[in-house]
């Protein structure tokens, strides 16, 4: 094995990178020892950062490591995906059948068909971007339990964006891992120049910047490619003035003056050529037509075809036998044009470059195109094949559109939909013979341009509409179109697609119609001034039904979203919510059959505004844990915001922040429909904490995600928690703003439930109207609450809205009311923190009124529900209270399950519940040393040793929130 010094790929030495090659060592050395890293090469083109990788390659070798190479290239940037499958092709292509089935255990079997085989979809299925990510890491995690990874990628700044999202996830959890990352990237690259390369650079736990070679370096470097060069100072120095010290450049400056040598020049070692970018170019174009034609042709090939090519397939697209290319390659090889004749790659990427850039453009894209049909009739991949379709000259050929269409299949498979949208757009500039064939290009475009943030999407699929005659492909293209568009947050684009459907199929197919239906009322809830309009549609719709046969999935999403709307609407709440549980019936058998998670995430919010938030959270945690079973992350996330208003209404505010924070996680991966409920909801919950600064940043974020501040009702989620937020600050005007103006958007539609923000507006308003002086107007609004809280028999609402109405009284609170409040929020469905915010006012007033006892007491019970609830806030608040009366209070909990944080506490139910540390890591996205370290801690502030002791614990706990994620 060579030194890392010394390659003996190349007989010239690696000079003056010592320090360089230590801390390749160091890095790798404690990379294979489980202390996972990434370390990052930096500098200009030429510098030596390929040999540097090289080196580290061996270095890998000497010390068990399995090594993995990839390498960016200026073609496959358009390739989703390809430099991170081409670091993993070949060591899974290698595999055993037992290898495999560990590799692609858990999480990992996600990516398994992008590995292993081609991918045959009939429909344009778009897979989630953070699943994908996940899967890839699980991957990696499962080959490194064999043995230590050393993963290398050489010029970064031409991966493709996906493989560069990876890389960073992975950078980021490689703590536990024996596993080192080393990449290269280029320097002074405007393709270097973006955010994911920048990221990465900061991610890394190390950074190397080889410097210009000295002058003692290149004389030693000139001896060693020029030992028939006398010893010339002059000629060092001018050298090393042309050259800067930059190794690249000085070997080709070598290379240039032994042609001149070769062809038998006067003074071959006299004159220093020009080494400026032009200057190589033309040098190394001479010094490919010296070889003659039959090397030109070869290196043109293999400059089309990529990063990695075999001579047989270079042989073909360059016209020659394998013969006559064996020798051009061998000829290339010597050259130092190729790296080596059995490696079919450039010696240096600035080469392959200048080759490329020479090669006549027409040529060039004729070149392509006849390389796209070589590895069509190879079965290659077709992703490789659309690669030089878009870059090859024009052709109306059906395999040309074939392998386009299926590249954008692969592309949406790898969520990359502004990928897939680009192979689909070249596709339909072909001549299509077959009208279906070019509507269903029509339609994945639309459902990718849709998914990618476009705004085309109905443009196209109206124009796919004209040219389908057959309904069930009529049905996909609309309800894939209109799904796609509610969930990334276009519900105004997304009602037409949906109402377009049902009047299409009303006639034809009535459960498909209903589907429709569903989705358009669905998308109606969240747009000012149609509410209203879909609840009397679906209401005239419901006389339909037939009143004693069962009702088919498609009937009962359409009684769902009756259901829905009058729980938002019309008193009885009781009923309503009994409706929407006998719709429900088993809602994960009805998430399969309809997959239509807007309807049933909005059944789960009616229960919780209905007051039956115990059964909201039930049946989320159902359809959370198939979601997660299947992997669908977009489902997870909307199904995590009704759980977090659930557990919210519940008064568990730490498991309501986890789930917001799941929700706000599924945003960033596309899902936005419910902007800025999430943030709301989150702020909320922060608000509670005490976490005044970290509310205000989200709620700063959340304002900057707004929608048209007119035309969505779930803006009320923001302005809410502003309104609470501004209270809190004494901000009386700007609070009582915002919560009128939640009342207004709400009154518009006739939303009139007080307990549809789970904290009544009107009482909120009211208080911070009161602060203002206007206390008549605040009267009026808090008992309009309790007025209607009565009405729709909300326990917690009135509970929360006879508290405010005690407070603005004046000039003490009414100990009536509150006692009333209390008594009224004792209910089982109510919110025990909202009785713990009535015993704190309670007991405040029994203070002032002198019956210190009593209000001990009342405190104390106050500071133990705020305390279970996580509401450090609150419990704040009731333990000053106790300090005034002359009590006591205990110190916080530093032991036990109350003093478990949110995270700690699922992390906890889900150890109980049986599952490992890894099954943990892959539910919750979480690393395994992440998982343990929580583990840790729970036990720790437990007391205990084992699982059993922890089920035990939580078992003694009523309030113990259940081991399904939300």
């Amino acid at each position: 094995m060579p030194t890392p010094e010394q390659s003996t790929d190349n007989p010239a030495p690696l000079l003056e990178r010592g320090r360089e090659v230590e801390a390749i060592t160091r890095a790798v050395r404690s990379g294979t020892r489980g202390d996972g890293q990434m370390l990052l090469i930096e500098g200009p083109s030429g510098i030596g950062k390929s040999r540097l990788l090289a080196a580290a390659q061996a270095i890998g070798e000497d010390l068990g490591a399995e090594v993995l190479t990839t390498c960016g290239g200026e073609l496959e940037q358009e390739f989703p995906l390809g430099l991170a499958l081409r670091l993993l092709e070949t060591r899974i292509a290698r595999a055993s059948q037992v290898e495999l089935e560990a590799v692609f255990r858990g999480h990992a079997a996600l990516v398994e068909p992008m590995l292993r085989r081609p991918l045959h979809e009939t429909a344009t299925a778009l897979t989630d971007e953070f699943v994908l990510l996940h899967s890839l890491y699980w991957l990696i995690a499962n080959l490194a339990e064999e043995r230590p990874l050393v993963l290398i990628a050489d010029d970064l700044q031409w991966g493709d964006e996906l493989s560069l999202r990876f890389l960073l996830y992975l950078a980021q959890r490689l703590g536990d891992l024996p596993v080192i990352i080393l990449g290269a990237v280029r320097t002074g690259d405007p393709a270097a120049e973006n955010e994911l390369v920048a990221r990465i650079a900061l991610q890394a736990s190390h950074t190397l910047q080889p410097a210009e070679l000295s002058r003692d370096a290149v004389k030693e470097l000139l001896h060693t490619l020029l030992p028939d060069a006398d010893d010339n100072d002059a000629l060092i120095d001018e050298s090393w003035a042309a050259t800067r010290g930059n190794p690249f450049l000085l070997r080709e400056l070598a290379t240039a003056m032994d042609s001149r040598s070769a062809v038998g020049a006067a003074n071959p070692y006299g004159a220093v050529p020009d080494t400026a970018p032009e200057s190589v170019t033309r040098s190394v174009m001479l010094r490919i037509a010296r070889l003659g034609d039959d090397a030109l042709a070869l290196a043109r090939a293999v400059a089309v075809l990529g990063t990695s090519t075999s001579l047989a397939t270079a042989a073909e697209l360059s016209g020659l036998d394998f013969a006559a290319a064996t020798v051009a390659a061998e000829r290339l090889a010597t050259a130092q044009i190729f790296a080596s004749a059995a490696n079919l790659s450039f010696y240096h990427p600035m080469i392959r470059g200048a080759v490329y850039r020479k090669f006549p453009s027409n040529d060039r894209a004729r070149c392509h195109l006849e390389a796209a049909k070589l590895l069509r009739a190879s079965e290659a991949d077709m992703d490789g094949v659309a690669v030089h379709l878009m870059r090859g000259a024009p052709t109306d050929s059906d395999w040309a559109r074939t392998a386009l269409h299926s590249a954008a299949k692969s592309a949406a498979r790898k969520g990359a939909p502004s990928a897939a949208a680009g192979y689909l757009r070249r596709a339909l500039t072909m001549q299509h013979e077959d009208p279906r064939q070019h509507a269903n290009l029509l339609i994945d475009l639309g459902i990718m341009e849709a998914a990618a943030g476009e705004t085309n999407s109905l443009i196209h699929l109206e124009s796919a509409l004209e040219l389908i005659d057959e309904p069930d492909e009529q049905a996909r293209a609309m309800y894939a179109l209109g799904q796609t568009l509610f969930r990334y947050g276009r519900p105004a684009e997304a009602l037409t697609v949906f109402r377009k459907g049902a009047d299409t199929f009303t006639h034809t197919d009535r459960d498909l119609a209903l589907r429709f239906e569903a989705g358009y009322m669905a998308s109606a809830a969240y747009l000012v001034d149609r509410p209203h309009e879909a609840h009397q549609r679906v209401s005239a719709l419901a006389t339909t039904f037939p009143a004693q046969s069962e009702l088919t999935s498609a009937e009962r999403l359409l009684i769902l979203h009756l259901a829905v709307f009058r729980a938002m609407s019309e008193p009885r709440s009781a009923d309503h919510a009994e409706l929407v549980l006998q719709a429900l019936g088993d809602s994960v058998k009805l998430w399969r059959e309809t997959s239509d998670g807007m309807t049933i995430s909005h059944a789960i919010l009616a229960l919780t505004w209905c007051g039956r938030a115990h059964d909201a959270a039930e049946v989320a945690d159902s359809v959370l844990t198939d979601a997660r079973m299947r992997g669908d992350s977009l489902i997870f996330a909307e199904i995590s915001l009704a759980r977090s208003m659930a557990m919210y209404s519940l008064g568990r505010v730490s498991e309501a922040m986890v789930d917001a924070q799941a929700a706000i996680i599924g945003m960033k991966r596309g899902w936005n429909s419910t902007v800025p409920a999430p943030q709301g909801i989150l702020a909320y919950c922060l608000i509670d904490r005490g976490e005044l600064e970290q509310a205000a940043e989200v709620l700063h974020d959340a304002e900057a995600q707004l929608r048209s501040r007119e035309t969505r009702t779930l803006n009320v989620w923001f302005y809410m928690a502003r309104g609470r937020l501004r209270l809190l600050q004494s901000d009386f005007h700007g609070a009582s703003d915002d919560f009128l103006r939640v009342g207004k958007l709400l009154e518009n539609n006739r939303f009139h439930n007080p307990g549809y923000m789970l904290a009544p507006w009107r009482s909120l308003a009211g208080r911070a109207l009161h602060a203002a002086g206007r206390t008549e107007a605040a009267i009026e609004l808090i008992d309009r609450d309790i007025e209607l809280a009565r009405q729709f028999g909300l326990c917690s609402t009135l509970g929360s809205a006879l508290r405010e109405r005690a407070l603005v009284a004046s000039p003490n609170p009414e100990i009536a009311l509150l006692e009333e409040s209390v008594t009224v929020l004792e209910s089982a469905e109510s919110s025990p923190l909202e009785l713990a915010r009535t015993l704190i006012e309670l007991g405040s007033a029994q203070r002032r009124l002198g019956k210190k006892v009593r209000s001990r007491e009342t405190l104390r019970e106050a500071l133990d529900l705020a305390h279970r609830s996580g509401a450090t806030a609150v419990e704040r608040q009731a333990h000053q209270e106790l300090l005034v009366s002359g009590a006591r209070p205990r110190r916080q909990v530093i032991h036990g399950l109350n003093a478990l944080t949110p995270s700690e506490q699922r992390i906890a139910a889900l150890f109980a519940d049986g599952l490992t540390t890894r099954s943990i890591a892959e539910t919750l996205y979480l690393t395994m040393s992440t998982v343990e370290w929580h583990r840790r801690n729970i036990y720790r502030k437990l007391d205990i040793d084992s699982r059993d002791a922890l089920r035990a614990a939580l078992d003694s706990d009523g309030e113990h929130p259940t081991g399904t994620p939300g």
